[in-house]
């Protein structure tokens, strides 16, 4: 993952403010962002080889996932669960 240092900063820095959105490391995988539904189903894969920090919080956000601004931060109702919209702007 050293190579990915965009996706190590999103992954270490980013990643706990967002709702609903979880990590696994997969051992000599390419950073690959997956969705589920909620029959935990795998509906889109995206290739996050050459992404940067900035434009992975930005997809996450498209795809309608909340992002906290501070840990103490309560999520707002309507983004407790998902199936998540995609947005047609930020």
């Amino acid at each position: 993952m050293s190579k990915f240092q965009q996706v190590k900063q999103f992954i270490l820095h980013d990643l706990e403010f967002f709702h609903n959105v979880d990590y696994e490391d997969v051992n000599g995988a390419m950073p690959t962002m997956v969705f589920y539904n909620k029959n935990k189903e795998a509906v889109e894969r995206i290739d996050l080889q050459t992404a940067t920090r900035e434009e992975i919080n930005e997809l996450l956000i498209k795809k309608g996932f909340y992002k906290k601004s501070n840990h103490d931060e309560e999520v707002p109702e309507e983004y407790k669960e998902g199936p998540y919209v995609e947005k047609d702007e930020l």
